[in-house]
């Protein structure tokens, strides 16, 4: 079983191959803004350092939110596209997991959601205590199941990705064409356009 695995909610960049379970390639990208020129360019390196194709693939699962609203569309945009092109089955996790699935016990998984906002969950060994949500920093900290977890604020330096857990968690997209983002809150425009109607 090959699984071709990738996330880019936020300024990691994160694409991944195993075997049967196990991690047997990756490959990282540090960014702010520009991960869509470069996520198609990174799925094909790691496909040819192994000497792979599509058609070889057996399964992809992708972050598809939250996080950053550009980043995840386009996780969603290209797994459609490669699973209809190429018939591989497509499965969804979220972000937060995913990039918090390699580290044990109880684990507060956050992503900067900007003013004082981060999406968030908490998870303990695969299974999820608190749901992914938008949350308050501040309310977060009050929450007794927050004070009990290890904080992840996910960057650069901290995630850790296991394969075998994103294979358990991840589930299969029955509709290709339905799948969209798992935004979890309103985008700026459709915030300040809302604010505009409401003055």
């Amino acid at each position: 079983m090959r699984t071709l695995f990738f996330d880019v909610s936020t300024n990691v960049m994160y694409v991944g191959l195993a075997k049967d379970d196990i991690l047997i390639d990756y490959s990282i990208r540090i960014a702010i803004r520009d991960h869509a020129k470069y996520l198609v360019d990174r799925i094909d390196q790691i496909l040819k350092r192994n000497k792979l194709t599509l058609d070889k693939i057996d399964e992809l699962i992708i972050g598809y939110g939250p996080g950053s609203y550009t980043g995840i569309r386009i996780a969603v945009v290209v797994g459609k596209m490669l699973a209809y092109a190429k018939h591989v089955k497509l499965k969804v996790i979220s972000s937060l997991f995913f990039m918090t699935s390699g580290y044990e016990g109880k684990v507060a998984a956050l992503i900067d959601a900007r003013r004082g906002f981060v999406f968030s969950a908490i998870y303990e060994d695969g299974k999820v205590i608190l749901e992914d949500g938008y949350r308050k920093l501040a309310e977060l900290q009050e929450n007794k199941l927050y004070q009990k977890a290890q904080t992840v604020f996910i960057d650069d330096r901290s995630y850790i990705v296991n394969p075998k857990r994103l294979r358990e968690h991840s589930i299969l997209v029955e509709d290709i064409h339905g799948l969209v983002p798992q935004y979890l809150r309103i985008t700026e425009a459709e915030h300040n356009e809302h604010q505009k109607s409401t003055t």
